[in-house]
């Protein structure tokens, strides 16, 4: 699957689960990054891979320290 394909899905998801319209922007080749309220959730260029299902919805509920 592409990065354009995954992050389609991962909009979807976000949407569904969590009752938000997310944007998703492109950045440089094969870059993604969720940002919630100013701060980036997770990054594909950290994470060195796609979110797998469920994982971002995860982390956007966790509760902050």
């Amino acid at each position: 699957m592409d990065i354009r394909s995954e992050a389609g899905s991962l909009r979807n998801e976000l949407g569904r689960e969590l009752g938000v319209t997310p944007k998703i922007r492109m950045g440089g080749p094969g870059q993604l990054d969720v940002v919630v309220d100013g701060k980036v959730v997770f990054s594909k260029k950290t994470a060195k891979r796609m979110p797998q299902p469920g994982e971002v919805v995860r982390l956007v509920r966790r509760p902050a320290p």
